[in-house]
């Protein structure tokens, strides 16, 4: 039995541990998938998308200085006034071209990859050109205007650089750039679907973990259970046993020996010649207080184990208890027996007698009760006993709180080991009591 229970309490234990550890393994994948994907996102901002700025800002500068050459030679060809405030201020095309190799370093310094440094290198070496090709056209229009044929290739060759330049920006580094966020957000998608796989799975081995273990805890304490209450049982089994044997040994043993005292006293009574008047009183006293020595061996006997419960059965058993007790007090009672036959076990037996017993004996001691109903009924299986008064009542509630020391307390005392014996039976007591209200104790168990 130890080993069994040593080998049960491992398991729990065991599978304790287990339950730690996964759900530390769950806590511990769910932070690296969240680190995770906020390392993405957070790369999303700092690279991809600071580049894609980067970008739009070299297009645009490179559209201005683009602009800025166009407007000046406009101005200066055909004297084009819508261009003049642009085109007379040369530094406007000379800040653009600085601003633009400006976001070109911008672009060196987030790039990657080998391939992104060679389309750096590429973006440089384009507008190197278009700047040459800027600073030719603005030479020759300064020095030599009436050259309209070489003016007119350097322009075109211009905008063809500028074109170029602007196709590049966007074909290809945008387009990798957006290539890149997707393949980003793709993976992302990957390690969130493959978080919330594995975190679907952990969770329900989780579930079925704790599950087993809430089985095996339950299992536990349920055999526990039924070992203490199978204890408890054998206890009060072995307990009416001795009750059974002292109450037969005070009965047929200690009776019998009491009745042939009683017998020798009324010979030596007899024998004894009547001048010794003295020594007759005394055997007369010795007669009568053997025969209640006799009575209150009978009474002992019968509180014990009362013989009739396995003569006669618990109905007539509680009436013969009913019809004592009426002798004793005095008060009206009123029997209501079970209308149908009536079966039960020797331990319910004897449970639903002490109860009665119990009930009778306090009503007799603390109640000053008029009248006592006592109602035993078997529907089916279940079997239902009450036993009411209309005596002084008692806060039962409030004994219930009290210390168990005093003599007045044996009623807790007992109404307590009753209702212990009944719900060890699978059943359940209840009292109802108060002050001017008498009191009635219920009995209801389940056969």
């Amino acid at each position: 039995m130890n080993v069994s229970r040593s080998f049960k309490e491992k398991k729990i234990l065991i599978s304790f541990g287990l339950f730690l550890v996964l759900t530390l393994s769950i806590g511990s994948i769910g932070i690296s998938q969240i680190y995770s994907l906020s390392n993405i996102i957070k790369e999303l901002g700092e690279s991809y998308l600071a580049r894609e700025r980067v970008i739009l800002e070299m297009k645009i500068n490179n559209a201005l200085y683009a602009m800025g050459v166009r407007n000046y030679v406009f101005w200066r060809v055909s004297k084009y006034l819508q261009a003049a405030s642009i085109a007379s201020d040369k530094s406007f095309i000379e800040k653009s071209s600085s601003k633009f190799k400006h976001y070109l370093l911008s672009y060196y310094s987030l790039v990657t990859t080998s391939q992104q440094k060679e389309w750096a290198k590429t973006l440089e070496k384009l507008i190197k050109e278009m700047e040459t090709l800027g600073g030719e056209l603005i030479r020759i229009i300064d020095s030599e205007p009436e050259n309209k044929t070489r003016i007119n290739h350097l322009l075109m060759s211009f905008e063809n650089k500028f074109y170029k330049i602007d196709d590049f920006l966007t074909g290809t580094l945008s387009e990798n750039n957006f290539q890149d966020v997707a393949v980003q957000l793709k993976l992302t998608d990957q390690k969130k679907d493959t978080s919330v796989l594995i975190l679907i799975v952990s969770l329900g081995l989780s579930l079925i973990m704790g599950t087993s273990i809430s089985f095996i805890v339950y299992t536990s304490l349920k055999k526990e259970r039924q070992r203490r209450e199978i204890l408890v049982q054998k206890m009060i089994g072995l307990e009416e046993d001795e009750r059974r044997n002292l109450s037969r040994q005070i009965h047929d043993q200690l009776s019998q020996d009491l009745g042939a005292l009683k017998i020798y006293l009324e010979l030596i009574q007899k024998n004894t010649p009547r001048e010794f008047n003295e020594q007759r009183e005394k055997i007369e006293k010795s007669r009568k207080i053997l025969a209640n020595l006799i009575e209150k061996g009978h009474n002992i006997s019968d509180l014990l184990r009362p013989p009739e419960l396995d003569d006669l059965g618990l109905v007539e058993s509680i009436a013969a208890l009913i019809y004592e007790h009426k002798k004793i007090t005095g008060c009206a009672y009123n029997y209501y027996r079970p209308l149908s036959k009536f079966t039960c076990s020797s331990a319910e037996s004897l449970a639903l007698y002490r109860v009665v017993q119990e009930a009778l004996t306090n009503s007799a001691k603390y109640s000053q009760a008029k009248h006592i109903a006592v109602s035993l009924q078997q529907k089916s299986d279940i079997i239902q006993l009450s036993v009411s008064d209309d005596g002084v009542g008692f806060e039962y509630k409030q004994y219930q709180k009290r210390p168990r020391r005093r003599k007045e307390d044996k009623l807790k005392l007992g109404l307590q080991g009753i209702r212990e014996r009944i719900e060890l039976l699978g059943g359940s007591l209840s009292v109802e009591s108060a002050c001017r209200k008498g009191t009635k104790i219920k009995v209801k168990l389940f056969t």
